[in-house]
């Protein structure tokens, strides 16, 4: 009976590593599978693959034939607003549109640009506010498109940050969620494009436009009373970085729609968080300060361009670059002031005056640089 016991021991445990090798093996194919799905065939990431080569591809084609170039980066709000062929054809400006997918965020973000970028460049950052007043919070999608690059380093921001590559994160990342599944097969089911967005919606320059149209939803402004501290490291890497390398770091604020009734608001919440970015980098003077009330300037979201938006970002961001006028931190905190304080003591200037002031100075710079030829 002993004996039976043991010999009936010693069998589970010899089937027990077989299991334990089985289920390892079963999860190790697993995730290759999903990896190779995310890596050469995940819709998404197939896009914005075929955008960072066309992106790289016009990056490559400026240095070689203007000796530099002005490398313009953020989300989709950059990617959908600012068109580098028309930028060359009517500016004389050799600007290259680096704007990807907010939900990389702006470690790889920035890095992908930066990766494009020469000594001698103007490298324009225009992320969008509320990215850079967000958590870093290490996406997947950051981690899919870097190891689908062959670059793990972008996801990070590694050679600006001095982060080391999180290999076992990275792969990690690379099993889609159920979200995504279920989503894809939706789609395939209903006859849908398997993605948004397709290579015909992108330009030689990287500028991206689409045919949708969606409802858009309106801007809730707040005052901006500091930026986060992982923010405050990658600004300040950044200038750092440009300073070495002999590249121009400007920042740029991207237009969104709002409302007229919530215009001024928009622009002091922008200025407030305009007076961090300029502690470290200049800000180009944009009169507008990223308030655009044209609702039939957007098309799928409330920081997309159509067309005809993006023509007149590209026209007011090549005289903002041609005038070379930033924003003074004094500036920026007079717009944002403290208007509870204004109007209890009935002192101070209001804030529309202080605004037309600056949109009439902006207006002659503007005039005179225009009359220029292109300085970068």
């Amino acid at each position: 009976m002993l004996s039976s016991i043991l010999h009936s021991d010693r069998g589970f445990g010899a089937r027990v590593p077989r299991l334990a090798l089985s289920l390892l093996g079963v999860a190790a194919l697993t995730l290759l599978a999903t990896a190779a799905y995310t890596l050469w065939l995940n819709p998404e990431i197939r896009f914005y693959l075929y955008a960072a080569k066309v992106k790289r591809a016009w990056a490559e084609r400026l240095h070689k034939e203007y000796g530099r170039a002005i490398v313009a980066f953020g989300a989709s709000s950059c990617a959908f607003a600012i068109d580098g062929e028309r930028m060359l054809e009517k500016h004389g400006l050799p600007v290259v549109n680096f704007g990807m997918h907010a939900g990389m965020e702006p470690l790889f973000l920035t890095a992908l640009a930066v990766e494009s970028t020469r000594p001698s460049d103007t490298l324009v950052v225009a992320i969008e506010p509320g990215l850079l007043l967000s958590p870093f919070d290490s996406p997947d999608l950051a981690a899919q498109m870097g190891m689908a690059l062959g670059n793990p380093r972008l996801v990070h921001a590694s050679d600006l940050t001095g982060e080391p590559v999180h290999w076992v994160e990275n792969v990690l990342s690379l099993r889609p969620g159920a979200y995504h599944f279920f989503t894809l097969l939706g789609k395939i089911v209903l006859g849908k494009p398997l993605y948004r967005y397709s290579p015909k919606d992108l330009r030689p320059s990287g500028w991206q436009r689409t045919d949708e149209r969606r409802e858009i939803h309106d801007q809730e402004p707040f005052i901006v009373e500091s930026l986060p501290e992982h923010s405050r490291r990658l600004l300040a890497a950044l200038a750092r970085w440009g300073n070495t390398n002999n590249v121009k770091v400007v920042y740029s604020l991207p237009w969104g729609w709002v409302s007229d009734a919530k215009r001024d608001q928009f622009k002091r919440m922008n200025a407030s968080f305009l007076r961090h970015v300029a502690e470290f980098m200049p800000v180009l003077k944009d009169p507008a300060l990223g308030a655009h009330p044209v609702r039939h300037h957007f098309a799928d979201t409330e920081w997309h361009l159509t067309a005809e938006g993006a023509a007149e970002r590209t026209d007011a961001l090549a005289a903002e670059l041609k005038a070379g006028v930033y924003w003074t931190i004094a500036e920026l905190q007079a717009i944002v002031g403290d208007e509870g304080s204004r109007q209890s003591s009935g002192k101070g200037t209001p804030l529309q005056t202080i605004l037309d002031e600056i949109e009439q100075e902006q207006a002659v710079v503007t005039h005179v640089a225009s009359q220029q030829p292109a300085r970068f």
